[in-house]
């Protein structure tokens, strides 16, 4: 079991948005969202986080902010390279505003309730660069972050390298985190996420 101590604790989930975690998501092609329907993360996550509203642990909705009706020149200043070459891609115009809010709000299972926070990122896969994530956190005293969503070892593993930096304890749910494949998820749950904190499952959590 991992103990968690309620009162400096926060729960982090990344990118647990409908681009990503929806079948008719931009990003469904990536394999995120057939992991997480295949390995329950969705609902197994949708427990843990009424669990913590339960317990008054802060739940914190790290997103990346989509720009639906940008002109597509402003997309340049993006690399021309690798995960950026998609997005740099494509045309945000001719994205409808409903299809673009869609695309960009956090999947219905997860619902944010009003005291949850959110914290938007943009062009990046840490929840911490260029955002105010760790203000918000030293207000709220906490010392310990509980991490789910997507995808496992890209915007979530930079988030957690991220807050391992800034001196924060962490713990990643390994039952709430969905990759783009077994292998991908398997390396960062079982190599890097242990060097950077515990790796337990939901129900192995123990809030003291």
């Amino acid at each position: 079991m991992t103990k968690i101590n309620k009162d400096s604790t926060a729960f982090i989930i990344v990118d647990a948005q409908n681009f990503v975690l929806h079948e008719n998501g931009f990003g469904a092609g990536w394999g995120a969202w057939k992991f997480s329907q295949e390995k329950d993360m969705v609902k197994r996550t949708a427990k843990a986080i009424e669990r913590f509203r339960a317990a008054n642990i802060p739940v914190i909705f790290v997103v990346m902010e989509l720009r639906p009706q940008i002109s597509h020149a402003l997309n340049d200043n993006l690399p021309d390279i690798d995960f950026w070459k998609n997005l740099r891609e494509m045309d945000f115009t001719k994205i409808s505003p409903e299809q673009g809010e869609f695309q960009g709000r956090i999947i219905d299972e997860f619902t944010p309730h009003p005291e949850d926070l959110m914290v938007a990122k943009h062009h990046t896969m840490s929840g911490f660069h260029n955002t105010d994530l760790d203000k918000i956190l030293r207000a709220l005293h906490c010392d310990t972050l509980i991490f789910a969503g997507a995808i496992t070892n890209l915007c979530v593993e930079s988030t957690v390298r991220s807050a391992f930096d800034r001196g924060y304890n962490c713990v990643v749910l390994s039952d709430c985190v969905a990759s783009i494949s077994e292998e991908a998820q398997s390396f960062a749950v079982d190599v890097i996420f242990p060097f950077f904190g515990k790796v337990c499952s939901s129900e192995e959590l123990e809030i003291a």
